[in-house]
């Protein structure tokens, strides 16, 4: 039996017909090629030629939009635009009114709890990795329902282990680039071993992050440490969580707060650990590599930086929102 050659009706009569479970959570889709947004998943198609389908080759960003206001949404289209030029793509012009677009998409999507994913990619043509050959990169806006949290896991923790692949180079690490494979990997690894997140340490044997979120620790003395900028990703929720803990500090909730080399000694003689990122928000570690940490349970620095977090994107009147809906 020969493959059958489709036409343009033929193919658009396929693509109806791709449906799948997870497409429940996609809720709207914004293509610079296209110049509009979709609200049907089996549409939400990126050209075959894109670099970002055969090399990697972009940036993205997510950010969360709570009750129709997004937050830290600023700080995420600024780190957006900054990877795009450290990347030399060339933006689209519908870059110069992204806030409206991703308004519109949010708005499309029909709830006012949205994940939204941005990502600028080099864009289509030749198929080499001449990053030359594009003309200019494609715009895309993707909005997904928010996901509930398990609140077991924020009251628990979570099992993390030490991921056998080390951190990624600094150059590289410190952008987020669509190039993903070991993010992918480090994943498997954990999930491999029946934990939630395997945690990479970079080749000079100090802590970095987990497959997609940034981690740090409390120590006995009360100290909140996360590793340096230098060499992990620049996460939002991580800079805004260092930020309330300098608050913490002043409060004399905590001793310090700050940037430093964490060492694996650091990581078992800690008080705390925990996870976060914009899905996770802090979300603590009660085991790694199969040996205890803290209590066993939520600690108080954790609870804290996590009350705080919640109510700077549930309080209308905070300065990190922005009205979407």
């Amino acid at each position: 039996m020969s493959t059958p050659v489709l036409t343009r009706d033929q193919y658009f009569q396929a693509l109806s017909q791709w449906q799948k479970p997870y497409h429940n959570s996609y809720l709207a889709m914004y293509s610079s090629q296209w110049g509009g947004i979709v609200t049907d998943p089996a549409l939400w198609n990126v050209p075959a030629d894109d670099h970002i389908v055969h090399r990697g080759d972009g940036a993205f960003e997510v950010f969360k939009c709570v009750n129709g206001r997004a937050y830290c949404m600023d700080d995420h289209l600024a780190k957006l635009a900054a990877t795009a030029d450290r990347l030399a793509i060339k933006k689209p012009a519908e870059f110069d009114r992204l806030r409206d677009i991703i308004t519109d998409t949010v708005r499309a999507g029909g709830e006012k709890d949205a994940l939204v994913r941005l990502i600028l990619s080099r864009g289509p043509g030749g198929f080499t990795s001449s990053p030359y050959e594009s003309p200019v990169g494609l715009l895309f806006v993707n909005v997904l329902r928010l996901g509930r949290y398990n609140d077991e896991k924020y009251a628990h923790g979570v099992k993390a282990i030490s991921a056998a692949l080390p951190a990624k180079e600094p150059a590289i690490v410190t952008m987020k680039i669509c190039s993903y494979v070991q993010n992918v990997l480090v994943k498997k690894e954990a999930l491999d071993a029946g934990a939630d997140y395997a945690i990479s340490f970079g080749r000079d044997g100090f802590l970095s992050e987990s497959s997609t979120e940034n981690v740090a620790i409390v120590s006995k003395k009360r100290e909140l440490l996360a590793p340096n900028w230098g060499g992990i990703l620049k996460g939002s929720t991580l800079t805004r969580l260092m930020e309330l803990g300098r608050g913490l500090a002043r409060e004399g909730f905590l001793a310090d707060a700050r940037h430093q080399d964490v060492s694996r000694e650091d990581v078992r003689n800690a008080a705390e650990a925990f996870i976060c990122s914009t899905t996770t928000d802090v979300l603590p570690i009660t085991t790694w590599d199969g040996q205890p940490l803290g209590d066993g349970c939520q600690g108080p620095v954790s609870k804290e930086l996590l009350a705080r977090m919640r109510a700077e994107y549930t309080d209308p009147a905070s300065p990190f929102l922005t009205e979407l809906f």
